[in-house]
């Protein structure tokens, strides 16, 4: 079974680099931190699911969300905001930004990994050691 195809999005560097390390492995995992180079991103690697960061100095996430929309291959798929702005909640992938999921920094793995999962259509092979 093909591994999902998960693109996260955030402007530090540091940020994109622990999550990659993290889900890689579950997921098949790219990384872009810059917000204008994301449709671009999207055309080439065909995520299922994109986890986006909505400050961000370039473009914000909501404005990549609009852009996103232009391009019909990209409409359908799921985004979740990773973001400083919410705060934490019992339930962190109930979290709502502008009508798409959120998810409050700091994450947990835990806590993103139930968050991509609830979003994604087919859960992900189980890892094994």
């Amino acid at each position: 079974m093909e591994m999902k195809r998960i693109l996260v999005v955030d402007d530090e560097p540091a940020f994109t680099r622990a999550v990659e390390a993290n889900l890689s492995g579950l997921y098949n995992v790219r990384v872009e931190n810059h917000g204008a180079r994301v449709c671009d991103v999207v055309q080439e690697f065909h995520p299922d699911l994109i986890l986006l960061d909505i400050m961000m100095p370039d473009m914000d996430g909501c404005a990549v969300v609009q852009k996103l929309k232009e391009y019909p291959s990209a409409r359908d798929i799921p985004v979740v905001f990773i973001t400083a702005l919410v705060g934490k909640s019992k339930s962190p992938q109930k979290t709502m930004v502008n009508d798409h999921p959120g998810i409050a920094k700091p994450v947990t793995l835990e806590e993103l990994t139930n968050c991509i999962e609830a979003n994604l259509k087919q859960p992900a092979a189980p890892k094994t050691l």
